[in-house]
């Protein structure tokens, strides 16, 4: 009996010294230590690291949850061509400022807003992804002025849609969250789990996004979620959205297991100048599993320009379908195609909006070639309106895009 004791005193304490070493870490912050004009802004009391490339009209690239605005590298190299791109890592990710508090989308609006102010933008052209997809729709629907144009990826439209994988849901819960988010901080492989379900395919994942899961704190990353997913809930953010007038496009990838993709219809079908982006064999980063075809979806609604979609390379899995007998075996795995869309003059014309969403996906892993005519209308004409090219394009948003399992529920 004594010995049984004794265990349990020692388990009990333990336990109570567990549970102290996660409160502290709960209230970790993290502050910039060397901050220089050319590359930190102060905006809401935090210091937000920045970056600005190219030169044209302005685009904001908004990371979400758990990355850094290095998601958008390659995005942003290929719209620095023709745009001014603006980048930061939001406060409590990469290299910003990590403070106790002041996270949701709420407040990651407020700040999007401060930036955006801080150089002169208006009209911008805005890409949010995940839950910075939700600060950049709250941006739009409270500040019309300042956005443009708009486009979400994989961003939920309520809090249902979000799933988050066990391992990673361990680092979000409260009291024992920090300890798991701490032994990720410190094991490659235990961030690895986390972020692996991010993508369709294991050979996507990237070392940049795996190193960034680890670089926020235990408070960023549960409040963040926490605190955004009862700000979407019941769709009080969708609803909201249904003000916004300026173009938007949706984009998602039909094996996003984080997001369900389902959102996109949510989305869209409150806006009147909606478009949605389906794009196969993608997880819930496009921007790195598909890069060539995504960037050629966000150049065609920017621009206005459908030719860009012309030139987008098949994903490996198709074309080998197309190529090879079924009989042969699977050729060995190669490298993402780069992007090599080609680029075409700025005078490109507007995209026809219709009131219904336009769905784009691929037919035998090609996108349907589509007509582009300049402005060659006598003044006072109406440009007829492209007809769909074939099942694929379709004109109306059908009831049920796919058919997707019902979210995992975390016990």
């Amino acid at each position: 009996m004594a010995v049984m004791g004794v265990a349990l005193i020692v388990a009990l304490v333990l336990v109570v010294l567990a549970l102290g070493a996660s409160v502290v870490l709960g209230r970790t912050t993290s502050e910039v230590e060397s901050a220089r004009d050319t590359e930190y802004l102060e905006l809401e009391g935090v210091l937000v690291r920045y970056n600005v490339v190219g030169g044209g009209p302005a685009v904001v690239l908004v990371h979400g949850w758990l990355t850094s605005s290095r998601l958008w590298e390659q995005l942003a190299g290929r719209l620095a061509q023709r745009f001014t791109v603006y980048t930061l890592d939001l406060s409590g990710f990469g290299e910003s400022d990590k403070p106790i508090s002041g996270y949701g989308v709420r407040n990651g609006s407020r700040l999007l807003y401060a930036f955006c102010a801080h150089f002169g933008l208006t009209r911008a052209n805005v890409i949010g992804h995940d839950l910075g997809g939700a600060m950049a729709v709250k941006l739009a629907a409270d500040h019309p002025d300042v956005v443009g144009r708009l486009v979400i990826v994989s961003t939920p439209a309520d809090d249902d849609q979000i799933d988050v994988p066990t391992m990673l849901w361990l680092a979000t819960l409260p009291l024992i969250g920090p300890l798991f988010y701490a032994l990720g901080r410190a094991a490659r492989p235990v961030r690895r789990l986390w972020m692996r379900p991010f993508v369709a395919d294991p050979d996507d994942l990237t070392e940049e996004v795996v190193d960034d899961a680890g670089r926020s704190t235990p408070a960023a990353v549960s409040k963040t979620l926490s605190i955004g997913r009862r700000e979407i809930s019941r769709g009080r953010l969708a609803r909201q959205a249904r003000i916004i007038k300026i173009p938007l496009l949706v984009v998602a990838g039909e094996q996003d297991q984080i997001v369900d993709p389902q959102s996109v219809g949510v989305w869209a079908g409150g806006v009147d100048r909606a478009e949605i982006s389906l794009i196969d064999e993608c997880g819930h980063l496009p921007m790195i599993e598909r890069t060539a075809e995504f960037n050629a979806h966000i150049l065609a609604f920017l621009t206005g320009d459908p030719r860009y979609l012309d030139y987008v390379p098949s994903s490996p899995a198709t074309a080998a379908t197309r190529e090879q007998p079924q009989t042969e075996a699977p050729p060995a795995e190669a490298p993402a195609p780069p992007d090599n869309t080609k680029d075409f003059p700025p005078d490109a014309t507007d995209l026809d909006r219709h009131s219904a969403p336009k769905v784009v996906r691929k037919q035998d892993g090609i996108y349907p070639a589509r007509s582009h005519s300049p402005h060659t209308e006598a003044p006072g004409t109406t440009r007829p309106r492209r007809e769909p090219a074939d099942d694929h394009f379709l004109p109306d948003l059908p009831d049920d895009l796919f058919d997707w399992p019902e979210p995992r529920r975390e016990e």
